[in-house]
Parts: C-alpha cells; sequence; structure tokens
C-alpha cells in the first residue's frame, strides 16, 4: 500500500505542476455511459450509469516530439440499479503514467517504453490490459521485434479484471483474489500479483504485402496459488485482391493451476473484410465476415483460458472467450465525415456441449447496431442497441442463464463525451 501511495502522490504532484512546465500538453474528457439492460431471462431494463472525468498531460522531450512522458488520470462514480440497496460505485486509477524514448537507427527506430502502460498479444483476446513495466520495439529493414514485460499487483483491480482459476470454474475461489463486491466505496483496490511477458518477432510486408508475425507469451502467478500461463500464438494478415483483406490468428494456450496437470487449449479467430469503393455518395465502408473459435473439449483440448477477461457472448453469462464459437458478418458505413454506422450479428455455438462436454451445438445468435457522431471537435454521441437470443439444446435452454453461455439479454447503450 505504501507503494500505491507514492504512486498516487507523485501523480497529483505531475498534474499540479504540469501546467507551469512551457511545453506541457493538458487536457481532459468529461464522460457519460448510460446502459439499460436485464438482469434475468424476462425482467425489466435496469439502469446503470457511469460519470467520469479523465485528466491528461503530455510533455515532449524531444523537438519531433517521439520522446515524450505522458500521463492520465481517471475518477469516475457508477450507479447499478439492478443491486438492491446500492450504493455508487467509486473509483480512481492513473490508466497512463509512460515514459517513451526513441532513438533513430540507420535502417529503422528503437523504442523503449517503461511506466504503466496498455498492451495488447497478437490474438487481441488473451492480455489486453494495462501494466506496470518496460517494452523495447525494434524496428529495421523488414523485421520488427519487441518484447514486453509487466507487473499487475499494482494495478486497481476495479478497472481490469485478471482471470484466475474460479473464473474457469475448474477450481475453488483463491482467498487472494479481491472481493469487490464489499468495496464499493474503495476507490482503488490492488489486482492479483502476476508478472507478464512475452516477446515478438514479424515480417511487415514480407511477400505480396502479406505481415507474418508469431509471439510468445507468459503469465506467472506470484501469489500463494500459483496459476501460470503460457501461450504461442502465429499471426497472418494482408490483401487478398484489391479491396480484399484477411487476417487470420491461432493461439495455443497451456495453463496450470498450482500443483495441477497442465491444460491445452486452442483459441483462432480470423476475418475476411470488403471495402468498396463509394465516394463520392459515402464516406466509406466496410463489411466483413468473421469467426471465432474457443476450444472445449474437443480431442487433446481442454477449455481455453485466457488471461484479462473480456466478454465473447453479450448474454446474461457474460461468458469468457472459452467453449465458444462465433460465426457472423459486420458492417461498417460512413455517410459523412463525423457519422460512423455500424451493425454486426453471430451464430452462437457451444464447444462444450453434450454428455462429454465434447461436442459443438449452436445455442443461438446476437446481434447489435448503432451509431458514433462527432458533434463538434470536442463533443462526441453515440448510441447502440444489441439482443441475445437463446434456443433450446436437448436438455439445455439457451435462453435461461447458468449455463455458461446463455440467458436472453436486451442492452441499450448511450455514451456522450466531451473534451476540453
Amino acid at each position: 500500500m505504501k507503494k500505491t501511495t507514492r504512486f498516487f502522490l507523485s501523480s497529483i504532484a505531475f498534474f499540479a505542476l504540469a501546467p507551469l512546465a512551457f511545453s506541457v500538453e493538458t487536457g481532459g474528457l468529461l464522460t457519460n455511459d448510460t446502459k439499460f439492460a436485464n438482469i434475468e431471462k424476462d425482467g425489466g431494463l435496469k439502469l446503470d450509469q457511469k460519470n467520469g472525468i479523465n485528466l491528461w498531460a503530455r510533455h515532449p522531450l524531444s523537438e519531433d516530439g517521439t520522446s515524450y512522458f505522458a500521463a492520465e488520470g481517471l475518477f469516475q462514480t457508477e450507479y447499478d440499479a439492478s443491486i438492491e440497496e446500492s450504493d455508487k460505485k467509486l473509483l480512481a486509477d492513473v490508466t497512463l503514467f509512460k515514459l517513451v524514448v526513441q532513438k533513430e537507427l540507420d535502417s529503422g527506430s528503437l523504442v523503449f517504453s517503461a511506466g504503466r502502460f496498455f498492451n495488447s498479444d497478437l490474438s487481441g483476446v488473451v492480455y489486453t490490459q494495462n501494466g506496470d513495466g518496460a517494452k523495447f520495439d525494434l524496428n529495421i529493414s523488414r523485421i520488427s521485434v519487441s518484447l514486453f514485460g509487466a507487473y499487475t499487483g499494482l494495478l486497481n483491480a476495479k478497472t481490469v479484471t485478471i482471470l484466475t482459476s474460479a473464473d474457469q470454474d475448474t477450481y475453488a475461489p483463491s482467498n487472494d483474489s479481491p472481493d469487490l463486491s464489499e468495496k464499493s466505496k474503495t476507490v482503488y483496490v490492488l489486482a492479483d500479483k502476476y508478472f507478464a511477458g512475452g516477446v515478438t518477432f514479424a515480417l511487415p510486408h514480407i511477400f505480396a504485402s502479406q505481415t507474418i508475425a508469431a509471439e510468445g507469451f507468459g503469465a506467472f502467478g506470484l501469489e500463494s496459488k500459483k496459476y501460470n500461463r503460457f501461450y504461442g500464438t502465429v499471426a497472418l494478415n494482408g490483401p487478398l485482391v484489391p479491396s480484399f483483406f484477411y487476417d487470420v490468428s491461432s493461439t495455443f494456450g497451456f495453463a496450470k493451476y498450482d500443483d495441477g496437470d497442465m491444460e491445452k487449449g486452442n483459441l483462432t479467430k480470423g476475418s475476411i473484410t470488403f471495402y468498396p469503393d463509394i465516394k463520392p455518395t459515402f464516406e466509406s465502408a466496410s463489411i466483413s465476415v468473421n469467426g471465432l473459435y474457443a476450444s472445449g473439449q474437443q480431442g487433446s483440448f481442454k477449455s481455453f483460458q485466457g488471461f484479462t477477461s473480456g466478454t465473447s457472448v453479450n448474454s446474461l453469462d457474460q461468458p469468457e472467450y472459452s467453449n465458444v464459437l462465433l460465426a457472423g458478418l459486420s458492417a461498417t458505413l460512413k455517410p459523412v465525415s463525423n457519422v460512423l454506422l455500424s451493425a454486426k450479428g453471430d451464430l452462437v455455438f457451444d464447444t462444450a456441449a453434450g454428455e462429454d462436454s465434447d461436442k459443438i451445438k449452436q445455442c443461438g445468435f446476437q446481434y447489435s447496431a448503432g451509431f458514433n457522431w462527432q458533434i463538434v471537435s470536442d463533443v462526441s454521441l453515440g448510441a447502440s442497441f444489441g439482443q441475445f437470443i437463446g434456443q433450446k439444446v436437448d436438455d439445455v435452454d439457451y435462453s435461461e442463464a447458468g449455463t455458461g453461455i446463455g440467458g436472453n439479454k436486451t442492452e441499450l447503450k448511450i455514451t456522450a463525451a466531451i473534451a476540453f
């Protein structure tokens, strides 16, 4: 806690003194996120409202601005009407505290980053969160190499959720994980302690504008109960023909809880996107065919287990990227420069269905549509509407919650932001 206190005091001092520095840029963002959703199959829509303020500062360390120091802070209140006798939930966080130093080389560049910053793995699913650590990015000729390492124990568990063994319904809950339900008024709760790190090797535009990349990533538990995970990912993307592009990746994950056996899983995802030329009628448009598979109990595979929590299906159960297969379409349309329309739909499959949990069966579908409108340069407004509709398969009714994937859900979200 002393380390956290010092971290906050230094952050506050930075924001207080930032305006005094000649070259420091500062700003902020006021946000409002309003959501109406049911919490039971046939229940009414309940309000969940979040109001926040983000403050940021950026200090260039070089004339061209490629080396710099940046920081962001967040304070947010939340009211959730779905919780009986709900108090306002509060949180405060330093979401960015990063030093970046870039050195130009004869045939490329070397970038060093240190502090608290966001990072994502090649899959965009396994690890997508902040961490306190360092990263090296080397780009020379047609080779790109990244080396990353971070500690999670000083993060705010209210803004990032790290999957534990209990989240996968495989083992009993760990006593090391924080209980957020009892800390609605506590603005900062320390997250689980892990060291996460990895190395990525890419060959951008190696042939016919194709890019191939490989990554090794690991997360090592530092609590009394060890929950270690290792991932290997291969990704390929590029154009197929003019206006058609593809992006595919496959991740093999290995998870071991304490003295248990090592379990192997797979996450494979891909898309093909078409960008039609529709000018001058509209600004831009895209149509995509998307697919994602997260293993259940197929062959030697067990349920895939990620690291950062993420919702794969917007149902009442809000499942992780595990035991699920999605196949669908998505589209975007930009009728004018400041308006973006979007829509998507997915068939949803359970990859752990059947008595032996080794079957793949369709369990429902989901769809959503929305828009984002940049009213003026500093004011934006957005809204979206979506539903998950489950079906009965054999003796399992996926319209009900508690199946791991299902639970009929309707959700309306409205977002607004003002920058200053």
